[in-house]
């Protein structure tokens, strides 16, 4: 696995979540990591679109699981509204997310979701 960036989520220290913190910090690839297939919305407290790389989601605990979509990471932009639909409770690998912004055309893209890869400060 490669290493990736992730918005400020590591900090225990930090009183406030990733999403509302800019400062992005580096992440180092680990040899153990939980993967799943899903992941339930109603436990989702924030998210943070990484540019170009996947979309991290925050979840109580300071647990962390990203995203790395199967096709479209190139429309991933921090700047764009995510507009996320799903069948259930559930945001599941192969889910469509799409981008907005507010011109008059608005539609910016979309992706697929991959498989979650978990990441916290348990770790």
């Amino acid at each position: 696995m490669l290493p990736f960036m992730l918005a400020g989520c590591a900090s225990s220290t930090s009183g406030e979540n990733f999403a509302g913190n800019r400062e992005m910090i580096f992440v180092p690839p680990i040899d153990i990591y939980e993967t799943t297939n899903c992941i339930s919305l109603n436990q989702v407290r924030s998210t943070k679109v990484i540019d170009r790389v996947g979309i991290a989601y925050e979840m109580p605990n300071r647990k962390v699981w990203l995203n790395r979509p199967t096709w479209g990471a190139s429309a991933l932009n921090d700047d764009l509204v995510m507009v996320t639909q799903s069948g259930g409770n559930r945001l599941c690998s192969g889910d469509i997310v799409r981008f907005l912004d507010s011109s008059p055309v608005g539609y910016r893209g979309s992706i697929a979701l991959g498989p979650f890869i978990s990441y916290s400060d348990n770790q």
